[in-house]
């Protein structure tokens, strides 16, 4: 378990009652994480919604010929693996850290069910992820602009 304060210092934990966000911190764990080391492999299940605390994590995609190359990098406060919460719970990336860290690990199929339980929490929770999710595609579309 981590400290609710910890969660709180994230936007997308913003405004949810002390009492919801004690019982996330609950469901949340640290995970510390050298540069170089492999952290989650795609195809893989997603069990746990990350967010980078500290350090940086090299997401990164295969190419039809088998090819990995760096998409992005996530920074402290970036959210990875969230497939998590979204069906069919499948890694759509790999991941490498790239600089020594720590991730908050947040338990998906619980972080879920608390999600379908409240539905404020959830809407809250995935529009936070889906602004993540709209920069991350904006700076691959600058990064393949700038490729060609």
């Amino acid at each position: 378990m981590i400290s609710p304060q910890e969660l709180r210092r994230y936007g997308y934990f913003a405004g949810v009652p002390a009492e919801e966000l004690t019982a996330l911190a609950k469901i949340s764990s640290l995970r510390k994480f050298e540069a170089g080391e492999r952290l989650l492999e795609e195809g893989q299940p997603a069990r746990h919604l990350m967010i980078v605390k500290s350090g940086q994590v090299d997401i990164l995609y295969r190419l039809g010929d088998n090819r990995e190359v760096v998409a992005e990098s996530a920074v402290s406060g970036d959210v990875i693996a969230w497939s998590a919460m979204l069906a069919p719970h499948r890694l759509t990336a790999s991941t490498v850290g790239s600089r020594d860290g720590e991730l908050i690990e947040i338990d998906g199929q619980k972080l879920k069910a608390m999600c379908e339980a409240d539905a404020a929490l959830g809407y809250q929770l995935m529009t936070e992820i889906a602004k993540g999710l709209r920069e991350r595609l904006t700076g691959l579309r600058v990064q393949l602009a700038a490729a060609k």
